[in-house]
């Protein structure tokens, strides 16, 4: 049958057939995927590397000098630790594992200029973590390993 009878059948009430709306027929034969042997297979691929990155805190930030600062000020803040950078273009994630602090000072002085902690919080898309403000200094952390 084709599109024009296919249509005619539509808006004459009457009911479309699958096999109507795909002239091959293989759209009957099709069978919906199983949600839920989807999830299964996504949660048995889950492996101690991925769950390692859940471990990891630190601030999203937008694009911009304010995070540039603040990914100089990670490195210089969190000695010994290694600093991982994703940059996303649009916005830029900034990790370290279990806990990240960034201190006022550090981040004035990467910047060249004076600022106030809660100036963060207008760049700050989002963060991994728990956080704690202050006006010297934030801390991202997790208080449980895994």
């Amino acid at each position: 049958m084709g599109i024009l009878n296919w249509l005619g059948n539509l808006l004459g009430g009457g009911q479309a057939q699958p096999e109507l709306a795909c002239p091959s027929g293989v759209a009957g034969s099709i069978g919906a995927p199983d949600l839920k042997e989807i999830e299964e297979k996504k949660m048995s691929t889950t492996s101690s590397a991925q769950a390692y990155h859940n471990n990891l805190v630190g601030p999203v930030m937008r694009a911009g000098d304010l995070a540039m600062a603040v990914i100089e000020a990670a490195r210089v803040d969190n000695p010994g630790k290694e600093v991982f950078v994703e940059d996303k273009r649009a916005y830029i994630r900034i990790h370290t594992e279990h806990e990240m602090v960034l201190h006022r000072a550090t981040i004035e002085e990467e910047l060249g200029r004076p600022f106030k902690m809660n100036d963060l919080e207008v760049d700050l898309s989002s963060f991994a973590g728990q956080i704690e403000s202050g006006d010297n200094a934030i801390r991202f952390y997790f208080t449980k390993k895994m």
